[in-house]
């Protein structure tokens, strides 16, 4: 229910602008990039998302000059490695890390080639098992993002970003261990560094 909720408001957003933003800018943009899975300790242990290849899609309409709404999907798959008192780490599962967020961003010098910008945006992380000992976990999260857009030819380019992502909340994990265990209440901040293709319509 809640995935059919969320994609179904993403999908207005994608709608929506072609009517009202019909006579501005569209930007798709894919990419790929290196991901920060995040750790979060705890009293009697920790848990680790290990860092890894991540990739995703941003969508973007310009709403005025040199701001634009964005919508994006990003997604990690890595292994979920738990560590109790003194024991060796191990992994415990893998886990796909899904961020679907809607954000507002600025982008200056927009009449060169050469176009940093800058941005924050809100939305969801699915924590989904891909091994099935747990549900799929759902959080707030929020983003801070930056970087430079080239665009060599008038509608292709590359964007090169770096980002902060924090999804807020990352409680409800137990990963039992015999007679003990890890259990989460906390925040987990991760990161990722990308380049993509930029597409302008």
């Amino acid at each position: 229910m809640k995935k059919g909720i969320l994609f179904g408001f993403v999908l207005l957003l994608l709608i929506a602008p072609f009517k009202s933003f019909s006579q501005v800018g569209l930007e798709i943009t894919g990419y790929t990039g290196y991901m920060l899975g995040g750790k979060v300790n705890f009293y009697n242990g920790a848990i680790k998302l290990e860092d890894g290849q991540n990739w995703g899609v941003i969508v973007g309409y310009e709403v005025a000059p040199d701001y634009l709404i964005e919508v994006m999907y990003n997604r990690l798959v890595s292994d979920l490695t738990v560590r109790v008192y003194a024991d060796e780490p191990y992994v415990y599962t893998k886990v796909a890390t899904n961020y679907i967020q809607v954000g507002g961003f600025r982008q200056f010098m927009e009449e060169t080639m050469f176009r940093p910008f800058v941005g924050a945006g809100l939305g969801a992380t699915i924590f989904s098992d891909q091994e099935g000992n747990d549900g799929d976990r759902w959080r707030f999260s929020f983003g801070l993002s930056g970087g430079l857009k080239f665009f060599p030819i008038e509608n292709l380019g590359i964007r090169l970003q770096a980002r902060l992502l924090v999804p807020l909340y990352f409680n409800g994990i137990w990963v039992g261990t015999g007679g003990g265990g890890v259990s989460a209440t906390s925040s987990l901040v991760q990161g990722d560094f990308t380049g993509g293709i930029i597409v302008a319509f």
